[in-house]
């Protein structure tokens, strides 16, 4: 009797691993077993179809049972794999249409049994019109309802990835949104600055967002919901999206007696074999190794579900493949804006004992003379000790993918900003400044190891300016139509071309955060004030890109 992989589960991973097994051994028996009705299809590209981007719902579906049919691959559909047996190597289930029970043995085992919605213990989740956006189906029963016009009012559980992408969607189809996070920032995986430019760019697209709301209730009439109510308030709502994240599935893994990782996900090593032998294990049900940090971790992901049912798939034909892990790049789009993030942001890079330093700068897509150029706010982190990339982050109307796979490659290869900094990347006017904006964080980066001036972050800045401290000041050295634009309330405003005469009009016993649009020019005022003798200068990471807060006008 040939060798059978049997493969439980049929989105992302499992497929992957069954097709790249068959390209290994011809001659494997390989049976998936799928609860759904479909296999094989793009969970990532859900939002664009309730959108209408995506017109036709089949170009969702990678590959048809059929199409593994062909391959030799026989797909069994609306089936439950229910128990393990690993000492026999069997797995038990039910046919979820008739009910009846079947047996099926296995000399490999690939559990891809993804990840489920996060589903809170509240009020009123069992109202008509709440969804959840975890399949196609739902996105099936969702759609089918949105585009009814007695659904105008939307409001979104959860502000991280799949809920801002189906804000767009719903602004698209003629919906007001409203945005719910329990947290005191959307976009939770990325620092404050730049959630918060974000949130503005929402808020400019008519999409209401409430933080440090969490959900208390949702309250109904008839049988269907009509408001969400928060902590502190009730929220309109013909429909809710239940958006709070997702956990890991691992029940079946549990009672089997497989070792759960400390992510809350399944165990592997490095070749995503569980703790049982012949046992393997991908995407979003299975834990990884954090490539920055070195420790085990859990990122939900498509493209890290694929890469890992690859590296199954050749491990259960006898293969050697290894996963090494992942840095939890992502990369999204909101409207007109590319939002994208590799490796560690400020907060996780401290917990994880390392000594961040960062640089804020402008991630222009081509030379400033270049008609039809587009930019992102783009964010280098470092470690202060070492020098060593930590992670990027990038958002705006830009190439922000560009800029963080950049970072990604450096992640990789563990370089420094001073090694970044020399990085031969491709330049012409129509693709790029003449130095990236990669380059020049790194050098940003690089300035401050050597201590040439130090930085302030825009919250911070705030801080100071709200508790009223009078050994501190803002200075803003930009020129005089920008500061007629928008100028921090309280700040003090002199030219940067006009600094040095008119240096007397800085307290030298203050500390002065100064700032430009961006940091470049305030970055040269914080080193000419230096060499005037001023002592307590700090530059503002940033400049007003990342300031997301009160303005006034007027020079």
């Amino acid at each position: 009797m040939g060798k059978k992989l049997v493969v439980v589960g049929g989105v992302a991973a499992g497929p992957k691993a069954a097709a790249r097994a068959r390209r290994c051994d011809p001659e494997m028996e390989i049976v998936i077993y799928q609860m759904e009705d479909e296999i094989s299809y793009a969970g990532c590209g859900l939002p664009y179809y309730v959108s209408g981007v995506i017109t036709e719902r089949q170009k969702l579906i990678s590959r048809t049972a059929g199409q593994f049919a062909q391959d030799g691959i026989k797909v069994l559909k609306h089936r439950e794999i229910e128990n393990i047996d690993v000492r026999n190597r069997t797995v038990t289930g039910r046919d979820l249409h008739t009910g009846e029970g079947f047996t099926d043995r296995y000399d490999r085992l690939v559990l891809a049994t993804g990840a489920e919605a996060i589903r809170p213990k509240i009020e009123g989740l069992d109202l008509a019109n709440v969804f959840y956006l975890r399949s196609i189906f739902d996105a099936d029963a969702f759609l089918e309802r949105i585009r009814s016009e007695v659904v105008q009012n939307v409001v979104i559980a959860g502000g991280g990835f799949i809920g801002l992408d189906m804000a767009e969607s719903l602004v698209q189809l003629g919906k007001e949104v409203t945005i719910v996070e329990m947290t005191p920032q959307i976009l939770t995986l990325f620092d404050e600055d730049l959630a918060s430019v974000l949130r503005q760019y929402l808020a400019k697209k008519g999409i209401q967002v409430f933080t440090s709301e969490a959900i208390a209730a949702l309250k109904g009439d008839k049988g269907k919901v009509t408001h969400v109510r928060t902590v502190s308030k009730e929220v309109e709502a013909d429909a809710v999206l239940m958006s709070l994240g997702v956990r890991p599935r691992v029940e079946l893994a549990k009672k089997a007696g497989l070792r759960i990782g400390e992510t809350g996900a399944i165990w592997v090593n490095e070749k995503m074999e569980t703790s049982a032998e012949g046992i393997y294990a991908a995407g979003d049900c299975a834990e990884t190794f954090h490539l920055v940090t070195g420790k085990k971790t859990w990122v939900p992901l498509g493209s890290t579900a694929n890469k890992q049912g690859r590296v199954v798939g050749t491990n259960v034909c006898g293969g050697n493949a290894v996963f090494p892990g992942v840095m939890g790049t992502t990369v999204f789009k909101v409207f007109d804006f590319h939002v994208a993030k590799t490796g560690l942001n400020i907060k996780e890079a401290q917990r994880e004992g390392f000594s961040p330093i960062q640089a804020i700068v402008r991630g222009y897509d081509r030379a400033h003379y270049y008609p039809g150029g587009k930019e992102s706010i783009l964010k280098v982190i470092a470690d202060k000790e070492t020098g060593r990339i930590l992670g990027g982050q990038a958002i705006g109307e830009g190439p922000s993918d560009k800029f963080i796979d950049i970072l990604a490659m450096a992640l990789h290869g563990k370089m420094t900003c001073r090694e970044l900094a020399n990085v031969d990347l491709a330049y012409a006017p129509p693709f790029s400044p003449a130095m990236s904006p990669v380059i020049v964080a790194a050098n940003v980066l690089t300035n401050k190891l050597e201590g040439k001036v130090n930085d302030i972050a825009a919250a911070e800045v705030k801080r100071k300016l709200d508790t009223g401290e009078d050994t501190f000041q803002v200075l803003d050295v930009r020129e005089r139509d920008e500061v007629e634009a928008k100028r921090i309330p309280g700040s003090l405003w002199i030219p940067y071309a006009d600094l040095k005469k008119r240096i007397g009009q800085i307290d030298r016993k203050k500390e002065i955060a100064v700032h430009c649009e961006s940091g470049l020019r305030s970055y040269k005022a914080c080193l000419k004030l230096q060499r005037e003798g001023f002592e307590h200068v700090r530059n503002v990471d940033g400049g007003l890109l990342c300031w997301c807060y009160d303005v006034e006008s007027g020079g």
